[in-house]
């Protein structure tokens, strides 16, 4: 379509941008966008409802009027701002749908492949070189000094009870679950071909999720080789979605090929000690342990039930583990991945940080479901009886 004249618009977004940001598009996208694509940023996010990052559905014209601009140059700026990567836009048949992005940091900016090379094109290598010098730290000297900073403790006194909230806030996503699996990435890069990938596109994110992939499905660095080339765009950078999309094809074809070999038999959690389940989930990847409890590979699917709930950050590696010695241990089988999260995010809420809390939580919670029961037992029938499990996931809120 050539004009968005009487097409109405909503935004989204799912964090705010800080000054320094603000900062970085000033600086460093601008001059690339120009002042009119500029603009239009700047005012997307002045619409946009702190409360629900979110806004209400408006009509073009007002952007135009807004930022005194035609239809064509709001096309213009717009096509701008998705091309290089701070806006993503969707349609229906009613209207579009603008998701407002946060800018790459100006580190990420400047040694990008692309982007810092057209910047320096763009304003020349004087003003490239004062530009990149804004955004420089400075290092000071520290020694000689001494900390005598004041600690907290010190100025304020202990409070009689924490506040606590279920609020959400805005709030950056900060993953502080770190999974202990030796992946060897010299082993990796070496069976990579340099013709087809570019070592600087290979970012901290991409080896966090190549880490996680590989100990997921149990897939070595060699197979995680064949993931990661099955998953390279013409550009030579790789989608993080990808990896996972052929993490599980690779880890399917390798069920298949090993469906006919004889697997151990499956453990009973009901005749292990507390400290054998703890070694268990400790020592344990999420195929092996799925294994032990059922005799079988797990299927693709369960072990996306995994990837999720360690990409939302929740509960750490080994919890996760018990998380499913838990629930397979009472239903018998895996529900969905709603089913675990519940509990996980009881879990969360309730300070759980090791296996051993886990257990504590969980036989409290069963205790109280059980005198709960027999004060209900005189009002049911005598062959129905209430699983405590069900009403624990019930009664999470």
């Amino acid at each position: 379509m050539d004009s968005p004249r009487l097409d109405k618009f909503k935004l989204i977004t799912y964090q705010n941008i800080d000054l320094d940001e603000r900062n970085v598009v000033t600086l460093l996208y601008q001059p690339l966008i120009g002042c009119k694509a500029f603009s239009l940023y700047l005012v997307l996010w002045a619409l946009i409802d702190r409360s629900r990052l979110e806004t209400p559905l408006y009509h073009h014209d007002k952007l135009f009027d807004l930022l005194g601009i035609t239809p064509k140059d709001f096309l213009d700026a717009r096509k701008k701002l998705e091309a290089i990567g701070l806006l993503i836009v969707y349609q229906n048949e009613e209207l579009f749908l603008y998701d407002l992005r946060a800018p790459l940091s100006a580190e990420e900016f400047i040694k990008d492949g692309n982007l810092g090379a057209y910047l320096y094109n763009e304003i020349g290598q004087t003003n490239f070189e004062e530009v990149i010098g804004l955004f420089r730290l400075s290092n000071v000297e520290k020694s000689g000094f001494k900390n005598v900073t004041t600690h907290f403790d010190e100025v304020f006194t202990s409070l009689p009870k924490p506040l606590e909230t279920n609020d959400n806030f805005v709030s950056r996503a900060k993953s502080t679950i770190n999974i202990h699996h030796d992946f060897d990435f010299e082993l990796f890069f070496e069976g990579l071909s340099k013709n087809f990938v570019d070592k600087r596109k290979i970012t901290s994110k991409v080896k966090e999720k190549l880490v996680r992939l590989s100990y997921i499905y149990n897939l070595d660095e060699i197979t995680m080789q064949k993931v990661f080339m099955d998953s390279l765009n013409r550009d030579k950078s790789v989608e993080l979605d990808k990896l996972a999309e052929h993490a599980k094809k690779w880890y399917q074809f390798e069920r298949k090929s090993y469906s006919n070999q004889k697997m151990e038999e499956s453990v009973d959690v009901g005749t292990l000690t507390n400290e054998e389940v703890i070694t268990l989930c400790e020592t344990k990847n999420p195929v092996e342990l799925l294994e032990n409890l059922f005799s079988i590979k797990p299927a693709a699917s369960e072990l996306n039930i995994v990837d999720r709930l360690l990409e939302s950050g929740l509960l750490k590696n080994e919890l996760i583990n018990f998380l499913f010695v838990f629930v397979i241990g009472n239903l018998g089988n895996i529900p969905t991945y709603g089913y675990f999260e519940k509990v996980a995010v009881d879990w969360n809420r309730s300070k759980v940080e090791t296996i051993e809390d886990a257990i504590a939580l969980t036989k409290e919670r069963k205790e109280k479901f059980k005198q709960k029961a027999m004060k209900q037992k005189n009002l049911l029938p005598q062959d129905i009886e209430s699983d405590w499990l069900d009403e624990y996931i019930k009664n999470i809120r």
